[in-house]
């Protein structure tokens, strides 16, 4: 707005009359005048005027709450510092522990009790002020009129004031008179809106004063409510006159409070336009029931309304129809959507119904399916089953035929075999008759000798001395007791012709120990891979000039090994790494099995030296499977574990291995048992000086000597995948001992049972006398507890390996 126009409105402001006491008629030309500016500018004056009581109230609710919050801390403070000095004098511990636990719960205790103490004051003190101003009203009405002077009738239940305090106790409010005039309705608003806050505040604090003073105010209350409208005329007037930027006239403030003072005669000259009611809606009949049943509850304050009020019953009813109605519908709108909401969710539940009603039928109807499907495929393989048996019963028929045939065919072999037997036993028996008959003519002629010999250089006999008295039964025990003879003589194969089964490395080991060592010069090969011994054979042939020109058998198959004295079997499986002897024990017992009896045919009366392995193993499947004597079929056994043994020792002591005498004997492995009881050197023997030499208690662990001879041929095998040179040295040392006839005393793997607490038949090495046809004796050792142990524990191993093999 220019400044202009501002000083004009100023000047109107200024010459006119307070605006609240022209007629409306005058107003509207006033604005006709001014333009749509002055209209504008009462509207902002309005907004204004509304935004600073809004303020003031704002304020004025901010001091009371901080005044109430000041009061309330401050009344925390005190009860909190008392109720510490409560819990610091405390004489018990427990109890001061337990308060200072439940310092927060009583704090929010204490907390309560001063917001509901500042509160309560605080509200009495504002119903006391209510209360000091009613008997101010009722002081000035005293003053102005005699007692009992200011009512016309006696106070009753039904007086105004108290219908008034039950109209604001059922939140009913006084609808402003209107008029034909907006600024005199506008007056009108502002004047009720003041008299009913006044009111309200009257009846808040009707209840602080004494009976006598509410049967006064009762008394007067025309008077007092006079002086309520009077005052409100007042305020309105200055806050309208203020906001209108003018102070009101005396002469038409008098105007104003005569008009005022006279409410009826103000409605008769200034006629009243009532408002129009709104249109009404399209009635609900549901809504119009709710309304109705509501309006019921405030029919009472309705009819309580005096006529002086100026406000008519049907504008009170109506009203109260309009905020009703809006009430019922939102209750009525809620309710029918909580009942939507309600039904959709029968919907979907009853849609999620049926959908699982029809995914369980679908899902019945596969099981169904799969159960007809999963039927028909039993049918089907109860069928095949059927069919199986069917052909079963006819395979194993079949077997069984075959294998009756069999069994008649093994019997009848048996029956040959063991007439072979016979007939070999009868042989061996008439061999045995005649080797013993040349034998004992054999000792008598060398006995004759010798006592020839002996008379001859001996004083007093013959041949000068006395004769020499020898008993022959004690020496003959006392050989009994030092080792058990075995059967004999043999018929020996003559010659020296040495066969070795088995082309491989060991093999060829033992054929070069022979040739080299000069035990013999005369070799045969045998081999299935043709090839490969004609190659060997060649090999050798070559270097012949230097090992005394041996002869070496043409290989043309087993025909090549015919009338040997000496069979070598070295053909077996190699181990590997990870495996034990006994694990390849039965492809090996597989080739002894075929090789053994075509090596026996071709040499009836040689002897068998087995070192496949498992080499004790071998030797029993090779002589069950021949018949050979114990004595012609046996196998280097703990030969070569002695001689390792031997050197081990010789090496810690610093002695050469052959002045180290001692034996191992059990199983050629794992569980061989190292003869500590019999080590000697120069004739001590070691245990003598440490008695626990070799057991658990041993300090110095001479034990750790027996387990590098267990492990040292994996040694050998984790590195060249073979062990050759060691045995093949050892065989031949067993064929020189047999060649020479010697009774040397080596450690060989034959039949034990009767040994030491054996009772089956197992092959183990124990010292054996070696002679021309083999084994002659077996000594029998005496052993310690410790060495017993560990020897049939070792018995025990071999006999499962036996077990296993299938023969």
């Amino acid at each position: 707005m220019s400044m202009r126009r501002m000083g004009l409105l100023h000047g109107l402001l200024r010459d006119k009359p307070c605006p609240l006491t022209m007629a409306q008629s005058q107003q509207q030309n006033y604005c006709k005048n001014s333009g749509e500016d002055i209209c504008k500018l009462k509207k902002q004056l309005e907004e204004a005027t509304q935004r600073r009581k809004e303020a003031e109230a704002a304020a004025e609710a901010e001091r009371e709450a901080a005044m109430i919050k000041n009061r309330v801390d401050k009344c925390i403070v005190e009860k909190t510092r008392a109720f510490k000095e409560c819990v610091e004098g405390s004489a018990d511990k427990q109890q001061q522990d337990i308060l200072r636990i439940m310092m927060g719960c009583l704090k929010t205790g204490i907390r309560q009790i001063c917001a509901n103490s500042v509160i309560s004051a605080f509200c009495r003190a504002k119903a006391e002020a209510g209360a000091n101003k009613i008997r101010q009203m009722l002081k000035q009405c005293g003053e102005k009129f005699p007692k009992g002077a200011g009512s016309n009738r006696e106070p009753t239940a039904v007086d105004l004031i108290q219908k008034k305090c039950r109209g604001m106790a059922e939140n009913k409010k006084l609808q402003a008179p209107g008029g034909n005039q907006a600024e005199r309705s506008r007056y009108a608003k502002k004047v009720d809106q003041c008299v009913a806050s006044e009111w309200k505040d009257l009846c808040s604090s009707r209840s602080s004063l004494s009976e006598k003073e509410q049967v006064e105010l009762d008394s007067m209350q025309q008077c007092v409510c006079d002086q309520i409208k009077e005052k409100c005329r007042k305020q309105v007037l200055r806050e309208m006159c203020v906001d209108g930027g003018q102070q009101p006239r005396k002469k038409a403030n008098s105007q104003v409070l005569s008009v005022k003072a006279r409410p009826k005669e103000v409605a008769e000259e200034v006629p009243e336009e009532k408002p129009s009611p709104p249109p009404k809606e399209s009635l609900n009949p549901e809504v119009e029931k709710c309304v109705e049943a509501k309006l019921q509850s405030v029919e009472g304050f309705v009819r309580s309304l005096s006529d002086d009020e100026g406000t008519a019953r049907e504008n009170i009813s109506e009203c109260a129809r309009i905020k009703l109605r809006e009430q019922c519908e939102a209750e009525i709108q809620q309710r029918k959507l909580e009942e939507e909401i309600q039904r959709k969710k029968c919907l979907e539940k009853k849609a999620r119904r049926e959908a699982e009603m029809q995914q369980r039928k679908l899902s019945e109807e596969k099981a169904r399916n799969e159960a007809e499907a999963r039927r028909a495929k039993c049918l089907e393989n109860r069928a095949r089953k059927e069919a199986e048996m069917q052909q079963r019963k006819l395979s194993e028929e079949k077997a069984r035929k075959e294998a009756e045939a069999r069994r008649a065919k093994c019997l009848k072999n048996r029956a040959r075999k063991e007439a072979e037997m016979q007939q070999r036993k009868l042989s061996e028996e008439k061999a045995r008759k005649e080797g013993e008959a040349r034998r004992e003519k054999c000792l008598e002629n060398r006995t004759r000798e010798a006592k020839a010999k002996d008379d001859k250089c001996q004083p007093g006999g013959p041949g000068g001395g006395t004769e020499a008295v020898v008993n022959q039964e004690l020496l003959k025990h006392f050989r009994e007791c030092l080792f058990k003879t075995l059967g004999g003589p043999h018929d020996t194969q003559p010659g020296r012709k040495v066969t070795i089964a088995g082309a491989g490395a060991v093999g060829m080991a033992c054929a070069m120990a022979l040739l080299c060592k000069g035990v013999t010069n005369h070799v045969a090969l045998f081999d299935d891979q043709k090839d490969w011994v004609a190659a060997e054979r060649l090999d050798m042939l070559h270097g012949s000039m230097f090992i005394n020109n041996p002869r070496i058998e043409q290989c043309n198959g087993v025909a090549a090994t015919k009338d040997s004295r000496l069979v070598v079997l070295t053909a077996g499986n190699r181990p590997k790494p990870n495996e034990t002897r006994l694990d390849v024990a039965q492809k090996t017992a597989d080739i002894v099995k075929a090789v053994m009896p075509a090596l026996l045919e071709q040499s009836p009366r040689a002897t068998f030296i087995v070192v496949s392995n498992h080499a004790d193993v071998m030797a029993w499947v090779a002589r069950k499977v021949t018949n050979l004597p114990y004595e012609r079929c046996f196998s280097t056994g703990c030969h070569l574990d002695t001689a390792r043994f031997r050197l081990f020792i010789g090496q810690l002591l610093g002695i050469a291995a052959r002045s180290v005498h001692g034996y191992v004997i059990g199983e050629h492995g794992g569980s061989s048992v190292p003869l500590w009881s019999t080590v000697s050197v120069g004739g001590v023997r070691l245990q003598e000086i440490l008695p626990v030499i070799g057991t658990e208690s041993d300090p110095m662990y001479w034990s750790a000597v027996h387990k590098d001879v267990v492990e040292a041929a994996f040694r050998v095998i984790a590195v060249k995948g073979y062990t050759n040179w060691a045995i093949g040295l050892t065989v031949a040392d067993v064929v020189s001992a047999i060649f020479e006839d010697s009774h040397r005393v080596l450690t060989l793997s034959t039949n034990v049972q009767g040994f030491c607490g054996v009772k089956d038949e197992v092959f183990m090495s124990v010292p054996c006398v070696v002679s021309g046809h083999g084994i002659s004796a077996i000594c029998r050792p005496k052993l310690s507890d410790w060495e017993k142990k560990r020897f049939l524990k070792s018995a025990q191993t071999l006999l499962e390996a036996q077990c296993s093999i299938k023969v």
